[in-house]
C-alpha cells in the first residue's frame, strides 16, 4: 500500500491533479463565501446587475483566450521536449491574447452604447472591461501545456483571496456593485502579469511577430469556434433572459447557473489533469492514449453522476445556505441544472478526452454547434414565457444534445466503446495510470 502511494505521488498526472484540485477547491470555497455576502448586500437585483456586466466580461474573455487553452496547450504538451519551439508557440500565444482582448474590450464599448442597461451604468460597465480583458490575458495555457500546475495554482489562490479580501472591505451596499467585477478583474490580472514574468524561468519569451501570431490564430480557430458554441448556452443565457426579464429574476437564474456550473467544475481537475498526458499520447502512442481515455472516462463519469443527484435533492438546502431564503425563486431553476455535472462529464471524459488530443476538434466543434443552435431557439420560445425555468430547460436540452452527438461520433470513430469496456479490469485501470508516464518516458 505503501509503494502504491508512493508510485501515485510521483505520478505527474496524480500531482497535477492534486495541484488543480486546489484551484477547482479555492474557486468553488470562495464564492460560496462571497456569494452569500453580496446576495445580503445587493439583493436579488443588484447581483442580477452584476451578473449581466459579467457575462459581457465573459465574451470578452472568450474571445480574448480564443481557444488556446486547448490548442496551445495541445501544441505545447506535443513539442515540449523542445525549448525553442515552446517559446516560438507561447511568444505568439501571447500576442494573439494581446491583440484580440484589445479589439474585444473596443468592441464592447461600441455594443454598449446601444444598450441602455450599460451605458447607464458606467462604472460596472468600466468594471466588466477590465474583468473581460484580464480574464482573456491569463495564460494557464501555458502552465496546462508544461504540466507546470503547480505554480498556476499558487498564483491563481493567491489573486482570488485578493479579490475576496476586496469584496469584504469595500462592497457594502447596492451602490458597490461595480467594486465586485472591479476587484475579481485585478485578480487575474495580477496573476496573468507574475505568471508571465515566472515564464521566463521556463521559456525564452520573445516579441511575437505578425507569422507567429497569425500561427497561434490559425492553430485556435477551431477551438474557438467550439468554445463560443458553449458560451452561446452558457454565458449567452444571461444576456438574453436579461433582454425578457426584470433584473430580480436574472439574479435568480444567475446564481443557480453559478451553483450548477461551480458543482460540475469540481470535475475539472480530472480533465485539466488529463488532457495534456492524451495529447501527448495521441501523437505518439495511440494504444495507450485509448486505454487512458477510459480510465478518465470512468472516473469522471461516477464523479459526474454523484455530484448530480447531491445537487438535485438538495437544491433548497444549498440555495437557502449559499444566497438566503429571498432567493428562493432560484431553487427550481437549480433542480433543473443539477443535470449539468453528469451530462457534462460524459461530455468532458467521453467526446472531448477521445477526440480532441487526437486533433479531431472540427467534430467536437460540429456538436458544440448543433447545441448551441437548439440553446438559441428554444430560448428565445421559453424565456420570455417561462423566464429563468424557461432558460434553464433550453440549456439542460442544449448539453444533453450536444452529450448525444458525441457519444454517437465516438461509437463510430474511435473504440473506446469496446467489449473490454463491459467487465473493466479496474486493477488494470489503477496500475496503468501510476505507470503510463514510465512508459511513455521509454
Amino acid at each position: 500500500m505503501k509503494t502504491i502511494a508512493h508510485k501515485i505521488f510521483k505520478n505527474q498526472i496524480a500531482r497535477n491533479a492534486a495541484s488543480l484540485s486546489v484551484v477547482q477547491v479555492c474557486r468553488k470555497l470562495i464564492p460560496l463565501v462571497m456569494l452569500p455576502y453580496l446576495a445580503h448586500v445587493l439583493g436579488p437585483t443588484g447581483w442580477g446587475h452584476v451578473a449581466f456586466a459579467q457575462s459581457m466580461g465573459d465574451f470578452i474573455a472568450l474571445f480574448a483566450e480564443f481557444g488556446f487553452v486547448l490548442s496551445a496547450t495541445r501544441e505545447l504538451a506535443q513539442n515540449r521536449h523542445s525549448r525553442e519551439t515552446c517559446s516560438v508557440i507561447a511568444s505568439g500565444t501571447l500576442g494573439a491574447q494581446a491583440i484580440l482582448t484589445l479589439l474585444g474590450i473596443l468592441a464592447a464599448v461600441t455594443i454598449s452604447t446601444w444598450v441602455p442597461f450599460l451605458h447607464d451604468h458606467p462604472r460596472l460597465l468600466i468594471a466588466g472591461l477590465i474583468y473581460g480583458g484580464a480574464q482573456g490575458l491569463a495564460p494557464m495555457w501555458l502552465f496546462q501545456g508544461l504540466e507546470r500546475m503547480s505554480l498556476s495554482a499558487a498564483l491563481e489562490v493567491g489573486s482570488k483571496l485578493f479579490a475576496l479580501g476586496g469584496v469584504f472591505l469595500f462592497v457594502h451596499s447596492a451602490s458597490d456593485e461595480w467594486k465586485v467585477l472591479a476587484f475579481q478583474g485585478l485578480s487575474p490580472l495580477i496573476a496573468s502579469i507574475v505568471g508571465i514574468w515566472l515564464a521566463h524561468r521556463f521559456l525564452t519569451l520573445q516579441m511575437p511577430t505578425v507569422e507567429t501570431v497569425l500561427r497561434a490564430l490559425r492553430s485556435g480557430w477551431s477551438m474557438f469556434l467550439l468554445r463560443s458554441g458553449i458560451a452561446a448556452y452558457s454565458t449567452a443565457n444571461v444576456l438574453i433572459l436579461g433582454l425578457f426579464a426584470p433584473a430580480a429574476v436574472v439574479g435568480y437564474y444567475a446564481s443557480a447557473e453559478k451553483l450548477a456550473k461551480a458543482i460540475a467544475g469540481l470535475l475539472m481537475p480530472i480533465r485539466d489533469a488529463f488532457y495534456p498526458r492524451l495529447s501527448q499520447l495521441a501523437a505518439h502512442s495511440p494504444a495507450e492514449n485509448q486505454r487512458l481515455t477510459r480510465i478518465s472516462a470512468m472516473i469522471e463519469g461516477a464523479c459526474g453522476l454523484m455530484l448530480t443527484l447531491v445537487t438535485f435533492f438538495g437544491a433548497s438546502l444549498i440555495i437557502h445556505t449559499v444566497f438566503g431564503k429571498t432567493f428562493g425563486g432560484a431553487i427550481p431553476i437549480l433542480q433543473i441544472l443539477s443535470v449539468l455535472p453528469f451530462i457534462l462529464s460524459l461530455t468532458d471524459a467521453i467526446g472531448f478526452q477521445s477526440l480532441l488530443p487526437a486533433g479531431k476538434e472540427h467534430l467536437v466543434t460540429a456538436a458544440i454547434l448543433g447545441g448551441a443552435s437548439v440553446n438559441v431557439v428554444l430560448a428565445f420560445i421559453f424565456a420570455p414565457r417561462l423566464g429563468g425555468i424557461g432558460m434553464a430547460i433550453s440549456a439542460a436540452i442544449a448539453e444533453v444534445v450536444v452529450c448525444c452527438i458525441l457519444i454517437w461520433i465516438v461509437s463510430r470513430t474511435t473504440n473506446l466503446f469496446s467489449r473490454r469496456m463491459v467487465q473493466p479490469d479496474f486493477a488494470a485501470m489503477a496500475r496503468a495510470a501510476v505507470e503510463a508516464p514510465a512508459r511513455t518516458a521509454k
